[in-house]
């Protein structure tokens, strides 16, 4: 009976899992998968504007204005728009914090992390009528206060979201594989 031996080049099985280890350590760096944690930023971003400018509007779980605030609202007193929408102020500070580009935003945040991205609100940016920043307007309503009903701001991502954000990883691991002589 003779030996049999088989020879497997894993060279570029190699370089693949390389590309993703340097890629998924330098939070600075510019490959493919930091690329699709950029674009996951832009889309859950895009995913929490949606459901805010819905749920501002009355149709979600917030509670309602008091009628107080919609009066003062409707007059324009006290920086008042006009409007009666949940949490969307004259200056729409909160809403802008979630454009979907990142554009450096009072209270937009996002930062690159080894293994990943932070996105939501933070930063020094304050609202335009306060001393807080926006990021802690949208921490106390998200909370709640004594006198402030919890308004969640930020959820997690619906089942069609998550669908996009895998084909986005699964596309940039496919190009990578064949850049990489993986495929």
């Amino acid at each position: 009976m003779s030996d049999k031996h088989v020879k497997v080049d894993l060279s570029g099985l190699e370089r693949y899992g390389e590309t993703i280890r340097r890629d998924l350590s330098n939070p600075s760096g510019t490959g493919p998968i930091r690329g699709v944690f950029r674009l996951w930023a832009a889309r859950w971003r895009t995913f929490q504007k949606l459901k805010f400018v819905k749920k501002s509007r009355g149709g979600g779980s917030w509670k309602g204005l008091a009628k107080s605030t919609k009066r003062q609202r409707r007059k324009g007193g006290k920086g008042g728009s006009g409007k009666t929408t949940i949490l969307w102020d004259k200056f729409g500070s909160m809403l802008k914090a979630l454009t979907p580009l990142f554009s450096s935003q009072p209270g937009q945040l996002e930062k690159p992390l080894v293994d990943g991205i932070r996105v939501g609100f933070g930063g020094p940016g304050k609202h335009p009528n306060g001393v807080v920043t926006i990021a802690d307007i949208a921490s106390f309503h998200d909370a709640g206060t004594t006198t402030i009903p919890a308004r969640q701001i930020l959820e997690g991502i619906d089942a069609v979201t998550n669908s996009a954000m895998t084909g986005d990883m699964e596309a940039a691991c496919e190009k990578l594989a064949k850049e990489t002589g993986t495929v």
